[in-house]
């Protein structure tokens, strides 16, 4: 009888053992999947507060800025907002955009970019305008490098789609683009924040 019990009692006490473990064990889990959780969401708040740092920087230092402080690139300025593509510029990371000053809007076969032509299209102005921004900082160096490096012509790709190939000319750097015109940079880079910023004398039209 004695015996019968303490074989019971050694039972119990061994099942509240292994179940009182279980229950650790549980906890120990859901401790470490919160702290884990804690840990992801402070990343990802760390990570949007840095986004938004960049792009708030990008508005008083970027791309954007430097056109809107530019006054040879009034009409690119105008052009860009009236079709929305300011605040694409700012939060879209680096980029590199060949802005044409405002004697190069004067070109008659620009129905395209003229609201008050009958060739106008909101959707195709954007993508002419696209036709000016390639992804990636290129500095004025770099592009030079690469160009050289390339034999002589390089081809860059621009944000519709399409292709500009670069080329130097005694010193200074021509723009080809699709429709076999030809656009000369007429400033250094103007380096904003958020990418490479070129003055070109002519507007670049995809083919």
């Amino acid at each position: 009888m004695f015996l019968n019990k303490t074989i019971l009692l050694v039972g119990c006490i061994s099942a509240f053992v292994t179940l009182s473990s279980c229950d650790n064990k549980q906890r120990d889990q859901q401790i470490r999947e919160e702290a884990e959780r804690e840990i992801v969401q402070k990343k990802l708040s760390e990570k949007a507060l840095k986004e938004q740092i960049i792009i708030e920087d990008n508005k008083v230092h970027g791309i954007v800025s430097k056109i809107n402080n530019t006054e040879e690139l009034s009409e690119f300025e105008l052009q860009i907002k009236e079709l929305d593509l300011d605040e694409c510029l700012v939060n879209q990371g680096f980029l590199t955009i060949f802005a044409p000053n405002n004697k190069a809007f004067n070109n008659e076969n620009l129905g395209v970019l003229d609201k008050k032509s009958s060739d106008y299209d909101k959707s195709e102005a954007k993508k002419a305008l696209k036709y000016h921004v390639v992804k990636n900082k290129w500095t004025a160096e770099k592009l030079e490098s690469e160009i050289i490096k390339s034999g002589g012509s390089l081809e860059l790709t621009t944000q519709n789609g399409g292709s500009i190939r670069a080329t130097i000319d005694k010193t200074n750097i021509i723009l080809n683009d699709e429709s076999g015109h030809t656009a000369r940079i007429l400033s250094a880079d103007m380096s904003p924040s958020n990418g490479s910023l070129y003055i070109i004398d002519s507007v670049l039209m995809a083919d």
